[in-house]
């Protein structure tokens, strides 16, 4: 079973009104953080043991504001501690501000090798919509500076369904996007409904102070940004991601495919199965504290800072393993899945002829995959499945 490093930093300059992650307005402890990060890796010795990383991703938050000593300290400790493979993925997440992009070089000469700069739009007054405090001139700037920092391996994210946005802006920034060469593009619809904190942007639309695109116009959006980008070469393999051949997000795959994941830092989830040899026996999933105070005070009192956490059986895995496969355009394999798990595929099998008939998905063998119909409607194919 694949397994990654997650760490997260919680800090930002400002926070967004449409994000729920867990991330402060703040200034960043930067040793102090780092510090924890070491602590926590030695709280938790037991849970990389016999595991080798194929990933180390550092999400926030904003990553980009940590001091690049400090950041590299706490990736030098997580390589201490977990055995890597060869040429691992290790991802920098970065906002596109002038002062970010200074340090770019530093990232990279500590030893990340792979960016994702969060631009989410080119139009500046969509940007300020958002709440965001770079203009589309920084972002296109923040791009070269990555190439020129030694990024071989360049994501950009985009966010589209915002208000004052319309067809021909999202197509516009699908566009500028692909001009700028990315190996990977990752775009999303803005969503303000079911997250983890009631954030002040989705107040603002229930009260009626703000109006954003309805589903069926975020639809649309998602469509023809689909469209510049295949029409450019780029490659649909998730719902909400593109990529060059080969250049597929190795981290993210782990999510999508049933595989572990050590969660390190203010806010980070992580997964382990009780017994990475047979995945039957189930695992456990936890969530650190969101609070950095509370996550510092518990990792410097010798204590790990977990704020849940809960046990997993064999077909509550499952039922995610093909909840998440099912995002990825290559689908699932059923008979793999319900081999590894202990459980019986004919079922899963049954829903999937179920779903063919509709024209919501693909069954080969025992792979199933959604159509593009079946994708834009994958909650409701999942429920066929669980």
């Amino acid at each position: 079973m694949a397994f990654g490093v997650y760490l997260h930093f919680p800090y930002c300059l400002s926070k967004c009104p449409y994000c729920d992650f867990a991330s402060v307005a703040s200034e960043p402890p930067h040793e102090r953080y780092a510090r924890a990060i070491a602590r926590e890796l030695e709280l938790r010795s037991a849970d990389a043991a016999n595991r080798t990383s194929i990933s180390l991703y550092l999400g926030g938050g904003t990553p980009s504001l940590w001091s690049p000593e400090a950041a590299g300290r706490a990736v030098g400790a997580v390589r201490s501690a977990v055995p890597f493979a060869d040429d691992p993925e290790v991802t920098l997440e970065a906002n596109p501000g002038a002062a970010e992009a200074a340090r770019f070089a530093a990232f990279r000469a500590a030893g990340f090798n792979r960016i994702s700069i969060g631009i989410q739009s080119f139009d500046d007054r969509v940007l300020s919509r958002l709440g965001r405090a770079h203009t589309g001139d920084e972002a296109v700037a923040a791009v070269k500076a990555a190439r020129d920092a030694g990024f071989g391996n360049l994501a950009l994210d985009l966010l589209y369904g915002g208000a004052s946005q319309d067809l021909a802006l999202a197509r516009a920034d699908a566009a500028r996007a692909v001009s700028l060469s990315p190996e990977h593009l990752s775009c999303y619809a803005l969503t303000l409904e079911h997250l983890a904190v009631d954030v002040p942007m989705a107040k603002e639309v229930r009260a009626g102070r703000l109006e954003v695109p309805d589903d069926d116009l975020q639809w649309e959006f998602g469509r023809a940004i689909g469209e510049v980008l295949c029409g450019a070469g780029y490659r649909r393999y998730e719902i909400s991601n593109w990529a060059r051949p080969g250049r597929e997000a190795r981290h993210n795959a782990l999510y999508w495919n049933g595989g572990e994941y050590l969660g390190l830092g203010c806010g980070a989830c992580g997964f382990l199965l009780n017994d990475p040899a047979d995945p039957s026996r189930g695992g456990r999933r936890w969530g650190n504290h969101r609070e950095p105070g509370r996550y510092l005070a518990d990792v410097e009192a010798g204590k790990r800072p977990e704020a849940w956490s809960e046990d997993l059986d064999a077909p509550t895995l499952l039922r995610e393993r093909v909840s998440m496969g099912l995002r990825q355009v290559a689908g699932v394999d059923l008979g793999q899945a319900c081999a590894e798990l202990g459980e019986s595929a004919a079922p899963l099998v049954e829903a999937a002829r179920k779903l063919e008939k509709q024209g919501l998905a693909v069954l080969e063998g025992e792979r199933v995959r959604l159509t593009e119909r079946g994708l834009d409607f994958h909650t409701e194919a999942v429920l066929a499945f669980v």
